[in-house]
């Protein structure tokens, strides 16, 4: 369930509570009433308590009482997000929750060697009527002002005597603290009914400070799994989500899966969404002030689109930690309702997490009225009256760029930034793939990279932006650019860096089917010609790799940041799935320039036994070429 704040990082000003009352005592907003008719997340507060009480006597550690165990989210220099959800038949009416909090002793220690037994824990008490049925029995407790900045922590619930598995959050560094490093792994894509989540396993094992997920959480569709125990089925007995009921039940299958609890119960979550969490490729209807779609039954109905909305953003913040403004002084729905914000990990990074579908236009039409396919190729991209951010997140995303002091400024980013042609025939016959990723929504494209260019200059020097993007199920390694059509800035004309603005990082799909799982041809057939295709129209694209599932890892540095890229086989459910170092890329602080760390791609399995924290790293040859 999410936490309601007021500024985007600040400490609450507006409780949940306030959200369902506005929403229906019949606020200055009626659309904002309709959209939230089925309120979200109670609010939950925490309250210190004395060790010595028998909330906190344990009889066991039960994985039953907490069939989706526990997660951490939304990590601020003082606090996080800690969540857990009860199993109703658990359920003691009233029945406070105990939740104890104590620093880790190394970054090291593992989970299972949390003591709560030591004078520094610190022991609060959850009310048992925050704990409620309108709720789905989950529980969200946010800790903002109650920790040290730069810190691990072990955490566990305590309900009724029985205690859940230990988690472990971090909280961020202080602003003005200057980190040696900072590395993240990255994820998007897990449709449950595609594989296994064996990537999330090695997540879990991995030597990390935060998880970013960008991304499809979870998946709006039932049916039959392509492994044994993936099937789905939805109380309303239909293939895609049309309920409450629907979007919770989907929620519960996810978090119950091991690999995805064992990589949350070891890593803080920094996420944002994009389509499937709710329904896939929709934007807001702003003629008539709705959500749209043309993937769901209910698409083009508005009453019924804007419940389904609801309802999947309810489930949504009920099961995943994560923070959500609300300001109900706002005139405004869009800015009543904001999930974008930024993550400031002291000098070294900050990370601007973007909303790329609440605000989002609808997508440029064909010639026969298609939004979500790539062809016939007549389109408005460039229209500039078609926004992805909206005007108000677009200038804070800008503003936040280039006043930022942290050496490097990251983007999370939901959708493809980098164009991605079929054809590269100048400024009438380059013709993109998705125009449900930014390459439908150019002019504000052109916007956001002009303005981070001009400032870049004004400095004489990079801005070291690096985006980190998902959706594609695909591994790209490219070049965000103020332009992608102009001959004379592609190579190899002298001009070809000088629209150069960072660089984008893919992730892949961590079970979502890939191109090389729709194709008959084996992937090490089918990839390399893929490659070959995609880079000969797009020379801005450094690597391109659309067979394969897995995660990507991002270390940064004052001097470098290093975007490693695995495989995961996601035909075996264990934690130690067959695992490939694919490629790795080194960006230097100070430029635009993609290097490729030399080597062939590389089976870890055995290193990942070897290795402590499955740091594959040391698999990484040092060598380096420039692309």
């Amino acid at each position: 369930m999410a936490n309601i704040t007021g500024e985007r990082g600040t400490e609450p000003t507006t409780t949940r509570r306030a959200v369902l009352e506005a929403a229906g005592a019949g606020s200055a907003m009626g659309a904002l009433a309709t959209l939230f008719s089925t309120g979200v997340a109670a609010d939950t507060t925490p309250q210190e308590a004395n060790g010595s009480d028998d909330l906190f006597d344990v009889n066991r550690t039960s994985e039953s009482v907490y069939p989706q165990s526990v997660a951490s989210g939304g990590p601020t220099p003082d606090g996080a997000i800690v969540w857990t959800r009860v199993d109703e038949a658990a359920y003691e009416g009233d029945t406070p929750v105990g939740l104890q909090v104590t620093p880790a002793p190394e970054r090291t220690t593992p989970n299972d060697a949390a003591d709560f037994t030591t004078r520094d824990t610190r022991h609060f008490r959850i009310p048992g009527t925050d704990l409620t049925p309108d709720s789905d029995y989950a529980l969200s407790v946010d800790l903002a002002g109650e920790l040290d900045a730069d810190r691990f922590y072990f955490y566990r619930f305590v309900y009724d005597g029985d205690a859940s598995p230990a988690g472990r959050l971090r909280t961020l560094p202080a602003p003005d603290a200057d980190p040696d490093r900072l590395r993240l792994a990255c994820a998007s894509c897990n449709n449950y009914l595609d594989g296994y989540y064996g990537a999330f396993g090695h997540i879990a094992s991995e030597d990390v400070d935060y998880l970013v997920h960008l991304g499809d959480f979870i998946y709006e569709y039932a049916g039959e799994g392509a492994q044994p125990g993936r099937d789905i089925q939805l109380p309303s007995g239909k293939d895609v989500a049309h309920t409450l009921a629907d979007f919770r039940s989907l929620h519960r299958t996810y978090r119950a899966d091991e690999h995805m609890q064992s990589a949350l119960e070891r890593h803080t979550l920094v996420m944002t969404w994009d389509d499937h969490e709710i329904v896939n490729n929709r934007w807001w209807n702003y003629e008539e002030s709705y959500p749209n779609t043309a993937s769901h039954p209910f698409g083009d109905d508005p009453e019924k689109m804007r419940k389904l909305y609801a309802e999947g953003i309810k489930a949504l913040t009920e099961y995943l930690p994560f923070r959500v403004e609300y300001d109900s002084d706002a005139d405004r729905l869009h800015d009543s309702f904001t999930l974008y914000r930024s993550f400031q990990f002291g000098q070294l990074a900050e990370l601007f997490m973007t909303d790329e579908r609440f605000y989002r236009s609808p997508p440029p039409e064909d010639e026969l009225g298609q939004r979500d396919v790539a062809a016939p190729p007549s389109r408005a991209a460039d229209d500039p009256d078609r926004t992805m951010l909206g005007t108000e997140q677009r200038q804070w995303l800008v503003d936040g760029v280039t006043e930022s002091p942290a050496t490097w400024k990251l983007w999370g980013n939901s959708v493809l930034n980098a164009a991605l042609k079929t054809t590269n025939l100048g400024e009438s016959g380059s013709f993109y793939v998705n125009y449900d990723a930014w390459d439908g929504y150019e002019h504000e494209r052109k916007l956001i990279m002009g303005e981070l260019k001009r400032e870049a200059r004004a400095r004489g020097s990079a801005l070291d932006l690096i985006t980190l993007t998902g959706d594609m199920h695909a591994y790209v390694a490219a070049y965000t650019k103020t332009d992608y059509r102009a001959p004379d800035e592609q190579p190899p004309f002298p001009d070809a860096e000088s629209s150069r603005v960072g660089v984008e990082f893919m992730s892949p799909g961590v079970s979502s089917n890939s191109l090389g799982s729709s194709t008959p041809t084996p992937p090490t057939l089918e990839e390399d010609a893929v490659e070959a295709a995609v880079e000969s129209q797009n020379p801005h694209v450094e690597w391109f790799n659309w067979s394969r599932n897995g995660y990507t890892t991002i270390e940064f540095t004052d001097d470098e940041s290093v975007y490693t890229a695995y495989e995961v086989d996601r035909t075996v459910d264990a934690a130690d799935a067959p695992k490939r170092l694919l490629r790795s890329y080194r960006v230097p602080s100070g430029e635009v320039r993609i290097q490729e760390l030399n080597g062939s791609q590389t089976d870890v399995s055995s290193v990942v036994s070897e290795a402590t924290g499955d740091d594959a790293e040391s698999a990484l040859p040092e060598a380096v070429r420039d692309d």
